[in-house]
């Protein structure tokens, strides 16, 4: 039991059965088998995950007699990529066009080594020359178009390049595999966007990746901590700088799936926190994403230069120094509310509290936002009731704080009855010399979800023709039936998790009161269903029909009888 890694939680819910070799996260509702966890963990479809998989333990993947030779539409975005890749470089390294890249890549001191590890490119400045080099290599125009490389023309049946006259940072998932590139223009008067990215793709989801987290995160491990960054050029300054731990959101606000994606690695960031941010909705956003996953934040402080490359090119030893001394989250924040507000008048007293608490209100550990309420209050010499008073009223915009809430992930709706169902029987499974008496006293018909009444009935045919719950016989003859047998599985983890603690005493009184809630509440539900349909006749000016006035009449004594 642990952690889930897939969702943000304090109490482990997350379970691997190792003799059934799968997973299940009573928190968030995922689960499945090692090659289900891989994919989402990584990211990746079955084929990869089997690939990835088998390279770890050693395996030789064969394919069938006969089966086609032809890659999956994953591995083959990921190969035409991996093409462009090196066409782009090569384009860097020898084009006449690319004369003004070079330029650039050496004004801004990036050193041959850099480019070479993080594979710079440059796009030529014709309208389709990547076009219809990948096309004369037998790539169709739907993969290119699919692989953000390519955009089809409006004004014919043609395609030109995405990128065009611009340095080419390919992004690259944890596997080291080129997903899509970031490209930066050299045209100083050019009215495009500075920086563009590849589009969303079957490869690549911009909120799924970090920039450089595949040559990070061993010193990343190391380090205990990472330093993230805004920016490509950021990445490289720091790394040329000795700074090797660094990763950076490529411009975007953090979202949750990165920040969980560098939670396999640190629980502890260092970043430059600009005192000027505070009505940038995206920088913001990002950083509470980190505050509510509960990460250690610091904030570095850069001693001159505008941005982490500046000033790791201009002087590596202050720039590592800078790092090394950063400062907490907390500590940061209260410099900016005092330096924007004055301490000694009431109004900047007012301002400073409501600025901090809409800070510290963010923060899900209840000690640390004591700490920093009392921190507050000793600062601006008011009393802690003042300001645990205070805390209720504060807005909590930008405007005002600086601070934009975000969404937590959704955890799938169950119903009651659905619920009641999958606790009744992982509670019967972790005693089954208790399940006799759920035989004689739940029917089928009550069990919620198709998959789990066949579980129910087979468990009660194999019960009725051997007198006896053999769990291990039963679970073989559910061979061919792979639905069935992952849920039993599933279930099984799910008593561990939930009744693990119970005397075969105690789990008596819970599969009682289980039952009785699970036939009152479906009984409620029918009567309800029942009621709403008598309803509707008398709505539409008919007389009930007397089958179903019985039924209503039926269902009513049975609740209660179930209630008594």
């Amino acid at each position: 039991k642990g952690l889930c890694p897939f969702h943000g939680e304090k109490t482990p819910s997350f379970m691997v059965h190792r003799a059934k070799q799968i997973w299940r996260c009573f928190g968030c509702g995922l689960g499945g088998d090692a090659f289900s966890f891989v994919s989402k963990l990584e990211n990746i479809e079955f084929p990869e995950a089997l690939e990835l998989l088998a390279r770890k333990a050693g395996v030789e993947l064969t394919r069938a007699p006969g089966a086609a030779a032809a890659e999956s539409g994953r591995s083959r975005l990921f190969r035409i990529l991996e093409l462009a890749t090196k066409y782009y470089q090569e384009q860097l390294a020898n084009s006449p066009l690319a004369a003004n890249a070079r330029a650039y890549v050496a004004k801004r001191a990036i050193s041959p080594e850099s480019v070479t590890t993080f594979k710079l490119g440059y796009a030529l400045p014709e309208w389709d020359k990547l076009t219809v080099y990948l096309r004369n290599q037998g790539i169709s125009p739907g993969d290119l178009i699919a692989c953000g490389l390519s955009i089809k023309s409006e004004r014919g049946p043609g395609l030109y390049d995405r990128f065009r006259d611009r340095l080419l940072f390919p992004i690259v998932d944890t596997q080291g595999r080129v997903v899509g590139f970031g490209g930066r223009t050299l045209d100083p008067a050019a009215k495009e966007a500075k920086y563009i990215n590849s589009p969303q793709s079957p490869v690549y989801n911009k909120s799924l990746v970090l920039y450089n987290l595949d040559l990070a995160r061993t010193a990343i491990r190391e380090a205990g901590y990472a330093v993230l960054v805004e920016g490509y050029m950021d990445v490289i300054g720091s790394w040329q700088a000795g700074v090797k731990n660094v990763v950076a959101s490529s411009g975007t606000a953090l979202t949750l799936e990165q920040v969980q994606l560098l939670k396999r690695h640190t629980d502890s960031v260092r970043l430059t926190l600009d005192a000027d941010q505070a009505g940038q909705d995206a920088f913001w956003r990002g950083l509470d994403v980190l505050i509510r996953q509960e990460f250690a934040i610091s904030a570095i402080r850069l001693p001159f230069g505008k941005d982490p490359d500046e000033c790791a090119r201009q002087d590596p030893a202050a720039y590592q120094k800078a790092i090394v001394e950063a400062v907490p989250f907390g500590d940061y924040m209260f410099d900016i509310a005092l330096s924007r507000f004055d301490k000694g008048a009431l109004s900047g007293k007012k301002k400073i509290a409501d600025y901090l608490l809409a800070v510290f209100d963010r923060f899900p550990n209840p000690i640390e936002r004591d700490y920093y309420y009392k921190r507050i209050a000793e600062e601006l010499g008011v009393s802690e009731s003042a300001i645990r008073e205070r805390q209720p009223h504060v807005a909590r915009s930008v405007a005002e704080a600086g601070i934009v809430p975000t969404a937590e992930p959704a955890k799938p709706v169950l119903t009651r009855i659905e619920l009641l169902t999958a606790s009744l029987l992982a509670l019967g499974l972790r005693f089954p010399e208790h399940l006799p008496w759920l035989f004689d006293n739940l029917e089928p018909t009550m069990i919620a979800g198709q998959v789990m009444e066949r579980l129910y009935r087979q468990l009660l045919i194999y019960y009725t023709e051997r007198h006896t719950i053999d769990l291990e016989g039963f679970e073989s003859e559910l061979v061919g039936e792979r639905d069935l047998g992952a849920l039993l599985a599933t279930l099984q983890l799910q008593g561990e998790h939930e009744f693990a603690s119970l005397s075969t005493g105690e789990a008596s009184k819970e599969i009682t009161r289980l039952t009785r809630d699970l036939k009152t509440t479906f009984t409620k539900a029918e009567l309800k269903t029942l009621s709403s349909a008598i309803a509707e006749a008398e709505r539409a000016g008919h007389a009930p029909d007397s089958a179903l006035l019985e039924r209503f009449a039926e269902v009513s004594r049975q609740l209660t009888q179930v209630q008594d």
